[in-house]
């Protein structure tokens, strides 16, 4: 007795922190079931640091208020969807109502809710609250996901938030943003499935901590304009009318992630802001382009600009999807190629095995002076190529420009 009252201390013993932490991987429905094991645990759940609404919560308020939901008709799943969502509604509120502590990181994804789901647009009350409510408990980190239909437009708490150091917003869009206290101390903000119709600003907005920026499949970009003096890392990926409105010094950048159609507009904006035709050198360390498929005219050019004016350039990731638009490398790229004294690490996705892949690839491998680790990555649709053994045997055995190259293909 006197040993098991002894291993009950040392549990209640643990610092609230850890606590926190053991709680913080459980579905928010566990997490409030632990109360009912020991007095110790009864309340700590409603001072959860991290609150996570994501799918899995969704799921286990879908099985309990819509159960055979797959089998029903779709007259019974709209009618189940209303109860379901309902619900979840009212628990996250209820959780939200009884927590009395600082929340520092708030997750909401209702992106994979599935079957018939009726769209949030008329419940858009519920949201506004809940941010209301989290941007006043020091939150650090909101991650929202929702659905292209649901329509929701963000409320301006979220934008003049001190706390806020990470924003993840996806499928939803904005109707303005105050230019004069906008999160003044975000590292990371993430735009994805995001709409900026609507949002005029004439003076950028000045996110003056901001290090990391991404935009995935996003509309009506050129509508942000924003300063970012200290932005580190920058991708902008599936976004179809893309327009650059960052007002910083481009040099700060570190990290490079573009597709194709982001690639030849970011070069523009370099030519626009007078790094030509003596441009000044970018100090980006790592280079990822990616495929953006209905764009393709003028990339190659682009490429090659874009490595010139990256000299301090570590790591270039290619997806191989690309070789069809970059072509056999020119002349003017093994020129420009001498110059990557500092590139040592080439990695180079999607390789299909098709020939024009190996005369691409075969370019990059001669002519990269510095090359120590190049890992090539094999695409599903390489299990129809016949002839992959007998390219891969030829790869490996290529003579690289670095006698310090080791080649690998990886599935």
């Amino acid at each position: 007795m006197e040993r098991k009252r002894q291993r009950g201390d040392r549990i209640d013993e643990l610092p609230a922190d850890i606590v926190d932490k053991i709680l913080g991987f459980l579905p928010i429905e566990q997490a409030v079931r632990m109360a009912v094991l020991s007095t110790f645990w009864r309340d700590r759940w409603f001072g959860l640091t991290e609150l996570n609404f994501n799918s899995r919560f969704l799921f286990h308020i879908i099985r309990k208020y819509s159960p055979g939901l797959r089998t029903q008709t779709t007259k019974e799943q709209k009618k189940r969807s209303d109860i379901w969502l309902s619900a979840a509604l009212y628990v996250i509120s209820k959780v939200l109502n009884q927590h009395n502590g600082l929340i520092r990181k708030f997750v909401i994804d209702f992106r994979e809710s599935c079957y018939c789901r009726k769209t949030l647009r008329s419940k858009s009350f519920y949201l506004d609250q809940w941010f209301l409510f989290v941007t006043r408990k020091g939150v650090e980190e909101i991650d929202l996901t929702l659905m292209d239909e649901d329509k929701y437009r963000l409320p301006n708490c979220i934008f003049s938030c001190p706390t806020l150091r990470r924003l993840h917003l996806n499928g939803v869009s904005v109707e303005s943003i105050n230019a004069y206290c906008t999160l003044p101390n975000v590292i990371s903000l993430c735009f994805e499935n995001f709409d900026f119709d609507g949002v005029d600003l004439p003076v950028p907005v000045d996110f003056p901590m901001l290090k990391n920026l991404s935009f995935i499949s996003c509309d009506n970009l050129s509508n942000f304009n924003i300063t970012a003096q200290k932005l580190k890392s920058l991708t902008i990926d599936d976004c179809s009318v893309f327009k650059l409105s960052i007002n910083s010094d481009l040099r700060s950048i570190r990290t490079l992630n573009l597709d194709n159609y982001a690639l030849k507009e970011f070069v523009k904006r370099c030519t626009r802001r007078g790094l030509q035709p003596q441009p000044l050198p970018l100090n980006v360390e790592c280079l990822r382009v990616s495929e953006h498929s209905f764009y393709g005219d003028g990339i190659s050019s682009a490429f090659i600009h874009l490595l010139k004016i990256c000299p301090k350039l570590c790591q270039l990731d290619i997806d191989l999807s690309l070789t069809d638009v970059l072509r056999k490398l020119s002349e003017q790229f093994h020129t420009v190629a001498q110059g990557l004294e500092m590139l040592h690490n080439l990695n180079l996705m999607e390789f299909v095995a098709y020939e024009n892949d190996i005369v691409f690839i075969k370019g990059l491998l001669a002519f990269l002076p510095a090359l120590e680790e190049v890992v090539i990555t094999r695409s599903e649709m390489c299990e129809h190529n016949e002839d992959f053994e007998n390219y891969k045997k030829d790869l490996l055995h290529f003579p690289c420009a670095s006698t310090k190259a080791k080649i690998f293909i990886i599935h």
